[in-house]
């Protein structure tokens, strides 16, 4: 990690959405849809019994992916690398959520340790709507206080917040919009660890060349690095 950098400390960082246009190009997988009335254009709410990943929009963001693959590595090396000294363990592909109106993103507030995901992990979490209220996260000011508040935030922001210790999930959402977003765990490389475990939702083992690729993080003053190593 950065010297002097507090990781795991809550901030929110902006980028360039010119250059990044997330946005434009996930609505370009439901058709153009505005994404905070995307419970007009696909099924958002999971059926009973099953997980908040499997819905009808979860598996169009999944399936078009690829399509964004490379703007999102090139988002992590501008933005993301700059953050750590030196190489890291970023999650292939980032978790899509949408929070619809009357529903949840997640189903119970929770700490990213309890499913699995180890200590030195750090969370980045970016809307691609307007997020505020009870459509947003919503996130303890400290271990097991319980002081649930929402972050606000907008498009060209992305949260960076500690979600192994810190308890967070949503609210029922009564704002009337879509909150959709996605977010991503990078680990530093040298403090990974292969725990032979998987994924609670998906199944994926969390090792390298699954759920974690290698990104390598140039030294000071270098170009970032082009390569993406698995």
């Amino acid at each position: 990690m950065t010297s002097g950098t507090p990781l795991l400390k809550r901030m929110i960082h902006t980028f360039d959405q010119d250059r990044f246009p997330f946005v434009g190009r996930v609505s370009e997988m439901f058709g153009g849809t505005d994404l905070a009335r995307l419970d007009h254009c696909a099924v958002v709410h999971p059926p009973p019994g099953t997980t908040d990943q499997a819905t009808e929009a979860h598996t169009r963001f999944y399936a078009g992916f690829d399509g964004i693959r490379g703007m999102y590595h090139d988002f992590l090396r501008t933005y993301i690398l700059p953050l750590f000294s030196g190489d890291v363990c970023v999650q292939a592909v980032p978790t899509f959520r949408v929070c619809p109106p009357g529903g949840v993103a997640v189903s119970t507030f929770h700490r990213d340790a309890d499913f699995h995901h180890q200590p030195g992990t750090v969370n980045f979490w970016l809307p691609l709507t307007p997020a505020f209220g009870t459509n947003s996260i919503w996130i303890e000011s400290a271990a097991d206080r319980g002081d649930y508040q929402p972050v606000n935030l907008v498009p060209g922001e992305v949260l960076q917040f500690d979600a192994i210790t810190l308890r967070h999930g949503n609210m029922a959402n009564d704002t009337g919009a879509c909150r959709v977003s996605f977010d991503f765990r990078v680990i530093p490389l040298d403090r990974f660890e292969d725990t032979g475990l998987s994924t609670v939702t998906s199944g994926t083992p969390m090792r390298l060349g699954a759920y974690y690729m290698v990104m390598e993080n140039p030294p000071a003053g270098a170009s970032p690095a082009p390569r993406v190593a698995s």
